[in-house]
């Protein structure tokens, strides 16, 4: 049976591996684009347009290393999830279980969309 510390480390273990992953993951240096939906309603239609074809260029020059961000990304955000619940209190208070429930939330929603682009990005590619 494996305790809950050593599954602990060993999320910990991965998401620093992950995370060494991510930031070798563009050899060339360059960020990979992702305007999420909250951030493109708060623009004017102009810049959206341009964020937008801005995004689709860079995953077009290189689908590949795309998705993989993508997909690195998903899964640094879903051993944060299983951090998170490894590491809540037994009997938080109602604010902190606010708190840590949010932040589930906000994790979890960061794997499906990264899962998502990575999807798009790999089913749009040309053969």
């Amino acid at each position: 049976m494996i305790l809950l510390s050593d599954k602990l480390q060993g999320v910990e273990k991965a998401l620093a591996e992950l995370d060494r992953l991510l930031g070798s993951s563009t050899p060339s240096g360059d960020q990979i684009p992702y305007y999420g939906p909250t951030l493109l309603a708060s623009m004017a239609e102009k810049d959206r347009e341009m964020a937008l074809k801005a995004e689709q260029a860079r995953y077009e020059a290189n689908r590949e290393e795309s998705a993989l961000h993508f997909c690195l990304t998903a899964a640094v955000a879903l051993l944060e999830v299983s951090q998170a619940l490894l590491t809540q209190s037994a009997e938080p208070s109602p604010q902190d279980r606010l708190r840590q429930w949010k932040t589930l939330v906000a994790y979890t929603k960061t794997a499906g969309r990264s899962a998502y682009r990575a999807a798009s990005i790999l089913t749009d590619q040309q053969d």
